[in-house]
């Protein structure tokens, strides 16, 4: 499954009670205005299984309502969208397309804005592309009023870059609204360069090479199969794929610049990642002393 992530106390902490701004922005006819919703937006790979998290773990995050919104009313929908509801989960749908959804013998809860509007975070899980698009279209309207927005490893610039035990120190409730986590590879990157490259505050890093052995499709995915490896270009002259690239701005949030390059082939298999990797320190480092790193690192499996 890919990495997405944000962490439950980094979820609580969006969670926690509106800022002053945000106060003032909303109106008395708002109910939810004392309710913690979390809207995400997209039920595939990623959000389908986000939804039913929180979904089952609401009390736990300080969750008061889920809500999620579906873009296509598919009959082949249907049975994922039935379970997700009955898990406690809200379908939100636009307008034009709720009349569809009801003819499908599903009951819609809110329109796709109005559940942005009233939500405390919402979280895009949506295709390549459409996270940045909903920015400018949605997300920035209500950023009065909304405490958190989070996009997936896609949508470069949507927001300050996150992974998981890389820059949670650096992440600022009050100010960091808009927030990429990155993708999965890109957190694979970022783990072994910091467990093998971190000295301290700083990192040892001379240089960074990472081959990015990539799953052709998820196992709910019927399309994107390949009979044979796929080699993948090099779009970007500095950082070869976007995974290097992320995986500098990632660093560069906590103020490092690390000489990175990455390179992606795809197999024909649906199952996982592997990750060939070469890093360089500018000091010295026994095989010893990387093993007991992995050992010690509890986000390596």
């Amino acid at each position: 499954m890919k990495n997405v992530g944000i962490g439950p106390a980094r979820l609580t902490k969006l969670l926690q009670n509106p800022t002053p701004e945000q106060k003032g922005s909303l109106e008395p006819r708002d109910v939810q205005m004392s309710k913690k919703i979390v809207h995400v937006v997209g039920t595939g790979t990623i959000g389908e299984p986000l939804i039913g998290l929180l979904s089952a773990h609401k009390e736990e995050f300080g969750i008061d309502e889920v809500t999620f919104n579906k873009n296509s009313p598919r009959e082949d929908d249907k049975p994922k969208l039935k379970q997700l509801i009955k898990r406690g989960a809200l379908l939100t749908a636009s307008p034009s397309k709720m009349k569809a959804f009801e003819e499908l013998g599903l009951e819609i809860a809110y329109s796709s804005e109005e559940a942005v509007r009233q939500a405390t975070v919402v979280i895009d899980c949506t295709p390549s592309g459409v996270g940045n698009e909903n920015k400018k279209a949605l997300y920035e309207r209500y950023s009065d009023r909304v405490r958190g927005f989070i996009a997936q490893g896609s949508e470069f610039g949507f927001g300050k870059m996150y992974a998981r035990g890389i820059n949670d120190h650096v992440l600022d409730s009050e100010n960091d609204q808009f927030i990429q986590v990155v993708s999965c590879n890109t957190h694979n990157i970022s783990v072994l360069l910091k467990t093998i490259g971190s000295q301290g505050d700083e990192m040892c890093v001379e240089d960074g090479r990472f081959m990015c052995l990539r799953r052709a499709n998820d196992i709910s995915q019927n399309g994107s199969f390949i009979p044979a490896p796929q080699l993948g270009a090099h779009p970007d002259p500095t950082f070869g794929t976007h995974h290097a690239r992320d995986a500098y701005h990632l660093f560069k949030t906590v103020g490092q610049e690390l000489n990175l390059f990455s390179s992606a082939v795809k197999l024909s298999t649906q199952y996982m990642h592997s990750l060939h990797f070469a890093i360089r320190l500018n000091r010295e480092i026994t095989k010893e002393e990387v093993v007991e790193r992995f050992l010690e690192n509890s986000a390596l499996p």
